[in-house]
């Protein structure tokens, strides 16, 4: 009787149980995320007829926890056949722009905390970049938000000057 090929180290095809359980794990979790896609997302992945179809009965037995687990159990038997990472580019496309802040916001979010870190240095190099932007509305809203946030509650002020650098950096 010989032993599975991952039960032999010496092996050059050997696979640990360790990895084998570990990549299951895997599978397992990207089958979870591609049923929480909508039915049209689905639609738009490069899956086989046969993943389709298990789509559409993991919808019909969500309901059922126990049922549903050895659903995923065989979908991801399912997946070790598909283009896994056709499948991922797919799912990132759906989920990336609902969990990643556009580099836009971010932008603006450090300069508005430069703004109330630095007063007016960093108002002047505001300027420089955006000279439609109005010198004594900035010192006025940069004020008031570092009062807010020095009473640790962000309020008006401190939106408003988020708004004021947007429609400052988008006009130029």
């Amino acid at each position: 009787m010989t032993k599975p090929y991952y039960l032999m180290p010496d092996d050059e095809n050997y696979i640990s149980k360790t990895e084998i359980k570990k990549e299951v794990k895997e599978l397992q979790a990207l089958a979870t995320q591609l049923t929480k896609l909508s039915k049209s997302q689905r639609l738009k992945l490069p899956a086989s007829d046969e993943l389709r179809e298990a789509f559409k009965l993991a919808d019909k037995i969500s309901n059922k926890p126990d049922a549903l687990r050895r659903h995923f159990q065989f979908m991801t038997k399912l997946l070790r056949d598909e283009d896994i990472e056709g499948l991922k580019r797919e799912l990132h496309k759906f989920i990336a722009p609902k969990n990643a802040p556009d580099k836009f916001s971010l932008e603006i979010e450090s300069i508005r905390q430069g703004l109330i870190d630095n007063g007016d240095k960093a108002i002047d190099a505001l300027l420089e970049r955006c000279p439609s932007l109005d010198r004594q509305r900035l010192r006025q809203l940069t004020r008031q938000a570092a009062k807010e946030v020095a009473k640790e509650k962000p309020g008006k002020s401190f939106k408003e000057i988020f708004q004021y650098i947007k429609t400052g950096l988008q006009n130029v």
